[in-house]
């Protein structure tokens, strides 16, 4: 299944049911994958997640070209999100408020909308972002995958530390707990209080 069209089938998908889930997939299946029983072919290799922040380029909402890595020694909340997506319009007010307290900590919120660049630069318009924001379709799906998620779902949130170390990932809507744990536990990773992995441990609940 090509990219363009789980986009076209989940954004259907979402706008009735307001949040579904879906394996994401780039390309077409290999030929050999296809052939025979007496093919030979590699076991498929597990989606492995990403441990630092990966390397991509999206347009902002001034249609230039942006690197996530724009903004470093910055803590980072990277929303991906869309217009159709109601959850994730819910979870932007809160997004910017946590950035505006945030800030003076070195905590940036960047914004992924998988969608066209129209809508999103309408609803940035009423929405006056206090954070910046990235558009792209296709290639905001390649984006969420160059974290090695291999199922995905809108919305969803990757957090770093200021050293460019990633978290932990969150799949569905933010609510404020999320974000008072994230700030707790950059305050204690920031004092040494706590390493790298009991970070990430507490991002995702372990512990």
């Amino acid at each position: 299944m090509k990219t363009s069209a789980v986009i076209v089938a989940v954004a259907g998908v979402l706008t009735v049911g307001g949040y579904v889930a879906y394996r994401t997939m780039l390309a077409e299946p290999d030929a050999a994958a296809q052939a025979g029983p007496t093919a030979t072919t590699d076991a498929p290799t597990a989606v492995e997640a990403a441990q630092t922040l990966p390397d991509f380029t999206l347009a902002n909402l001034s249609g230039e070209q942006q690197s996530i890595r724009s903004w470093p020694d910055q803590a980072l909340i990277i929303n991906f999100w869309a217009t159709w997506c109601a959850p994730c319009l819910r979870e932007i007010p809160l997004l910017k408020d946590f950035q505006e307290t945030q800030r003076a900590n070195g905590v940036t919120v960047v914004g992924i909308a998988v969608d066209r660049p129209q809508p999103v630069a309408a609803f940035a318009e009423d929405l006056a972002f206090n954070y910046p924001v990235l558009v792209g379709q296709a290639e905001g799906m390649d984006a969420a995958a160059s974290f090695g998620v291999e199922v995905f779902a809108l919305p969803f949130t990757v957090f770093t530390d200021h050293d460019a170390n990633i978290l932990g990932v969150h799949t569905g809507e933010l609510h404020t707990e999320h974000l008072e744990n994230l700030a707790a536990v950059l305050e204690d990773l920031g004092a040494g209080r706590i390493d790298l992995e009991r970070a990430r441990a507490r991002i995702d609940g372990r512990i």
